[in-house]
């Protein structure tokens, strides 16, 4: 979206009078007017199909104050939500319309903004009429507007939708789903939509989602409407019924291919019931990893003198190991253990030997050819710039949610999909048996069974960092070579 001054637009409205209303009129608009931004069919009609009317049929015709629909992941959900905001803005009559779109973060905000901005741009009629800006989408005929803005209560206050859409509600918190709802009070027709596949257990009390679903079972309240699409609890995950049961773009949106490629154990059993059936597990099944997974990329090797690798450091003082992990710089990394310092059970006064984990970073540096040695700077400071210092490259990575959360989604996908091995290392295997996972609005990250607990999982962090490091490295376009070797 570009930035800057934009020139005048048509005022005219659209030369479409429809004589249909509610999603007949929906279906109409996209078929006339709105271009599908992506992927199968891109740049071709938006063709509304009949289960997607059905569900906008709930909201335009039955004319709920809140509607909710549950609904898997995959099944073009980005796609409806941005065509139902720019139907509203433009084909509801109103008279500045705002449809203000809140996502879990400003990330996920822009992209469903970004959604509707592509099908402004594909269409003549749209382009001539819409002005787009990086945070939002104006409508000239009649000074309406459709706004993305993060889940954040602050950010939502003061705002006056007449159709508000809550996406992701599993992961969106109450007070920024209850600013969206107040924020809907100040016009007699405005809507709210809210829609997004269940919340992980650990969110059940942070979002309100669970306790809409539980009102909209017991009650047939005419303000309020949910639509759920889900599989049977009590089924096996590959139960194919419940496949199309959570799935209505199953086999068009969605592929059997993937769903099949996604099955236990190549994923946790409860999130595939989670994400991929819709169903309300009551336990996260919280391993990093299936059980067997990390078995399965056991090739039983030691990475050769010479090979270019990331090392990295997870760092402690007192009260925790210290962690030193080698990987190759590769779109497929090979990992090894380098070195570990665990506190001996009842030793409190232990203290890690920083001496020695500097020696072994430099053995390490010696042995290899080290693009990087990367790792938290938190308690290990001075040592990285006595490192860096002599030569060896030294790389910050902050173990902040932002940073961490992504690269241990990537790493779990790369591992799920054989994209990583390992040398077979006992402490290594022991560590990573051990990591666990928090679910968090921006994904997963890696975390210790509970706090204070003894099960170390400092080698799984190294390989956290490693990973990121090294596919990153690999995926660059080739220069001259400038690693650096250590010599005593």
């Amino acid at each position: 979206m570009a930035a800057g001054p934009k020139g005048r637009r048509d005022e005219s409205p659209l030369p479409w009078k429809p004589r249909s209303q509610g999603a007949d009129q929906f279906a109409l608009f996209c078929k006339k007017y709105v271009k599908t931004p992506k992927g199968a069919g891109a740049r071709k009609p938006f063709e509304v199909r009949d289960w997607q009317r059905q569900l906008v049929a709930s909201l335009l015709e039955d004319r709920p104050k809140i509607a909710l629909w549950v609904i898997a992941r995959g099944n073009g959900k980005s796609t409806l939500v941005a065509a139902l905001a720019l139907h509203h803005v433009i084909m509801s009559g109103i008279e500045g319309a705002r449809a203000v779109i809140v996502a879990q973060d400003e990330r996920s905000a822009g992209r469903l903004l970004a959604t509707a901005a592509r099908m402004v741009e594909l269409d003549d009629e749209l382009s001539s009429r819409c002005r787009v800006f990086r945070d939002r989408i104006e409508y000239a005929p009649t000074n309406s507007v459709i706004v993305a803005l993060p889940g954040e209560a602050h950010r939502i206050e003061g705002e006056d939708a007449s159709l508000a859409i809550a996406d992701e509600l599993g992961v969106m918190r109450r007070e920024a789903y209850e600013a969206l709802l107040h924020s809907t009070g100040k016009r007699a027709e405005s809507q709210l939509l809210a829609i997004g596949t269940p919340s992980p257990p650990s969110w059940r009390e942070a979002s309100p989602m669970l306790d809409l679903v539980l009102e909209g079972r017991a009650n047939d309240a005419e303000d309020f409407k949910l639509v759920e699409f889900g599989g049977d609890i009590a089924h096996p995950v590959d139960c194919r019924h419940c496949w199309a049961a959570a799935n209505p773009g199953l086999g068009d949106l969605v592929s059997e291919d993937h769903m099949r490629a996604a099955l236990p154990p190549r994923s946790r059993e409860s999130e595939f019931r989670r994400a991929r059936l819709a169903q309300w597990v009551e336990h996260d099944d919280s391993s990093f990893l299936p059980q067997g997974l990390w078995e399965s990329a056991n090739t039983g090797e030691l990475i050769e003198d010479g090979t270019e690798v990331i090392v990295s450091l997870d760092g402690s003082y007192s009260g925790d190991a210290t962690a030193l992990l080698v990987a190759t710089v590769s779109k497929t990394p090979h990992v090894d253990k380098v070195d570990l310092w665990e506190p001996p059970d009842g030793q409190e006064e232990y203290r890690i030997p920083i001496h020695e984990v500097e020696d072994a970073i430099r053995a390490a540096c010696r042995r290899w050819k080290v693009i990087e040695v990367v790792c938290d700077p938190f308690r290990f400071a001075r040592s990285m710039q006595i490192l860096e210092s002599e030569g060896i490259p030294i790389v910050e990575f902050n173990q902040s949610p932002s940073r961490l959360t992504p690269a241990t989604r990537d790493t779990l996908e790369s591992i799920l999909a054989g994209e990583l091995t390992h040398s077979g290392d006992p402490d290594l295997a022991r560590h990573v048996t051990n990591a666990t996972v928090i679910e968090e609005a921006r994904g997963i990250r890696l975390a210790k069974e509970k706090r204070g607990s003894k099960r170390r999982i400092d080698l799984a962090a190294c390989l956290i960092m490693a990973h990121s490091r090294a596919t990153w490295r690999a995926s660059r376009k080739k220069k001259r070579r400038r690693a650096r070797s250590f010599r005593a």
